[in-house]
């Protein structure tokens, strides 16, 4: 590799999960070899302190992350296996490196030490940035200039995280996965199911689980999941009630639009109405008119025939006469 290759070191790592136990290092590189050359593969067994294979693999291009991420679901050995990019330390936090979310939370990095105003930080201009990762399902703007974005795929949001740092009008933006509430409760239940304890039947005794409990480690652990509960609670009543609230803005510009076109409707019909009294009016001087021509025209008409008489009674009176 070259001295820019290691620089962008991290978009050639792959993390490979569910693997099988009896997976060889070997096997696993000729599987990725299909799609380009595999530089270094490190291949973690399973034992009492994890429960499955899983390998960080370094790929020589970069294209060829893409190619792997892309032609998703892979199969070895009858196992679905779980591809993600792996995450380094700088980009995100521990859970993060393993963990994946569609959904991404979005603000100024610095926004709690001093107040930010962007105006510009709207939906449009959120949407053009971001929607070059992958195709957008959601965008939630909230107070503070935050936003929630969610995706159709986990790996436009570890995309996100990799291309870190991100700006906005020069102000740098801070990038984290965001977990829904549930997906935080499966994650403690899967700690709490003996998958992160030590296991008795595996050579541990009941001291050696008591003092894993009481660990930094654990409890660090612990303290995090409950931090990142209470955060995922607040921005999803957050993210509700601004749902509610667009919602509500909807109803009362669709009443607008609705009053307004129910004002041109009245309008239109008030035109109707005049020109149908106009029109009413000219049929009425129109039969007035028709009745006045008739009886001008039986009036002539009499007046001829009485002259018609006159004459024939003249042209009688000169026969006899003569």
């Amino acid at each position: 590799m070259s001295s820019n290759d290691l620089i962008d070191r991290k978009y050639y790592s792959l993390y490979i999960g569910n693997l099988s136990a009896d997976i060889r290092r070997k096997e696993l590189c000729q599987y990725l070899e299909h799609y380009s050359q595999v530089d270094e593969c490190q291949l973690f067994e399973a034992n009492h302190r994890r429960w499955t294979c899983f390998a960080f693999v370094l790929m020589r291009t970069p294209d060829s992350i893409n190619r792997l991420m892309s032609t998703r679901p892979h199969y070895l050995d009858n196992r679905r296996l779980y591809l993600k990019r792996a995450l380094p330390d700088q980009c995100s936090n521990k859970i993060e490196h393993f963990l994946t979310s569609e959904s991404v939370l979005i603000h100024f990095k610095d926004f709690k030490n001093q107040e930010i105003h962007e105006p510009n930080f709207n939906d449009e201009n959120i949407r053009n940035y971001f929607q070059t990762y992958g195709y957008i399902l959601n965008l939630y703007l909230l107070k503070n200039n935050r936003c929630v974005i969610e995706y159709n795929d986990y790996d436009s949001v570890d995309c996100i995280i990799l291309d870190s740092p991100h700006y906005f009008n020069s102000h740098e933006l801070q990038i984290d996965k965001y977990y829904s509430t549930e997906q935080l409760k499966q994650l403690d239940r899967m700690f709490t199911h003996n998958h992160e304890l030590p296991s008795l039947g595996a050579g541990e005794d009941g001291e050696q689980v008591e003092q894993f409990l009481h660990s930094r480690r654990y409890l660090n652990m612990r303290i995090r999941l409950l931090n990142d509960s209470i955060e995922s609670v607040k921005i999803s009543n957050e993210i509700k009630l601004e749902t509610i609230h667009q919602g509500f803005l909807l109803t009362i510009n669709r009443r607008k639009e609705l009053l307004e076109q129910i004002k041109e409707l009245n309008k239109q019909c008030q035109i109707l109405h005049e020109k149908n009294e106009a029109i009413k009016e000219n049929n009425q001087n129109r039969l007035h008119l028709n009745s006045k021509l008739e009886k001008n025209y039986q009036q002539q008409i009499t007046d001829q025939q009485n002259k018609q008489i006159q004459w024939r009674q003249k042209i009688e009176s000169l026969q006899e006469q003569t």
